[in-house]
């Protein structure tokens, strides 16, 4: 494989890795307000009096679980907090190997660069001896 398909490769991994990372990034924003609202709603359930701003929050979170909850009466606390665990891991790995592939971009483009400068340098001399005669 030469210099350049490899850096068309790397290239094309990174946007593979940016094409994945951004619906795992919908999905974690997505999930995080999902437990914020759980949580807000199972600290104030039951709880006798409630402030009004209390009721208000209640209420709104109340109203915000039914939205996402499809009719069902379970609120799947659990099954969202193990997908956030999961998708933070998947997210962290995907990251990382981004990164690695950014250095190792960065490296292979210094490498690109010196190799056509030296083939350049190399087309100059055969120049100047065509030139000469």
């Amino acid at each position: 494989m030469g210099l350049d398909e490899k850096f068309k490769t790397m290239i094309g991994e990174q946007l593979d890795i940016q094409g994945k990372l951004k619906p795992v990034e919908r999905r974690l924003g997505t999930l995080k307000k999902h437990l914020e609202q759980a949580d807000i709603y199972f600290k104030c359930k039951g709880k006798k009096p409630l402030t009004e701003a209390e009721q208000i929050l209640f209420t709104t979170a109340k109203d915000y679980l039914k939205g996402v909850m499809n009719g069902k009466t379970t609120i799947p606390t659990k099954a969202w907090k193990t997908e956030y665990t999961k998708l933070t891991a998947e997210r962290k790995t995907l990251n990382q190997r981004y990164l690695a592939l950014k250095e190792e971009v960065k490296e292979a483009e210094k490498i690109r660069k010196s190799v056509c400068s030296i083939l350049r340098q190399e087309q100059q001399p055969h120049r100047k001896q065509d030139m000469e005669r």
